[in-house]
């Protein structure tokens, strides 16, 4: 099972850069990551419906949901996509795995984590792990042509930081999945 969720998350998230980037050249990017967000959401839906595990989870615990949905979905992924017009889409890839370092430190700074060595050795060999799959990419760094592309990136892991770490803080401790 094991080796099969590594394979399935690898082939998922690996192709997931490389589908927005042949997405956004005929679709516009704000509407390709609606269809994607969309489709994720209807498909979370039907599987709670069908396990009759839909509840409604209040309005306080809405808000959490909406801020962190409103940082990783909508910031986050939108940026990512709207970056993909004009970066590679293995520099995206590159960039958006420097977000696990970000979330670590800030969980350190935010006090929800302490500052472990065998957790920061984890997240430098995650990122190492992508690097070396675009090695042969990392020249495009230096290219001042993906300047903006790479701007709305770092904008989007930041994102995608703030809002994991706004669901460690305020997270709802329920059994339904939570966004």
């Amino acid at each position: 099972k094991l080796i099969f969720a590594l394979a399935a998350v690898g082939i998922i998230w690996g192709t997931t850069f490389l589908g927005i980037r042949v997405a956004v050249e005929t679709i516009p990017p704000w509407f390709v990551t609606s269809i994607r967000q969309g489709l994720a959401g209807l498909i979370m839906m039907i599987i709670l419906l069908s396990k009759k595990e839909l509840k409604w989870i209040g309005w306080e615990n809405f808000k959490h949901q909406f801020v962190a949905s409103v940082a990783m979905l909508v910031i986050a992924n939108g940026f990512t996509t709207v970056a993909e017009q004009a970066i590679p889409s293995g520099l995206a890839s590159v960039i958006s795995a420097m977000a696990p370092i970000l979330i670590f430190l800030g969980s350190i700074l935010f006090k929800l984590q302490k500052p472990s060595l065998k957790g920061f050795i984890g997240v430098i060999i995650g990122f190492s792990g992508v690097v070396f799959i675009f090695k042969d990419g990392l020249a495009s760094f230096l290219d001042a042509d993906y300047r903006i592309g790479m701007m709305f990136m770092a904008f989007a892991i930041t994102a995608w930081a703030g809002g994991t770490i706004y669901t460690k803080i305020h997270g709802n401790k329920s059994k339904n999945i939570i966004l």
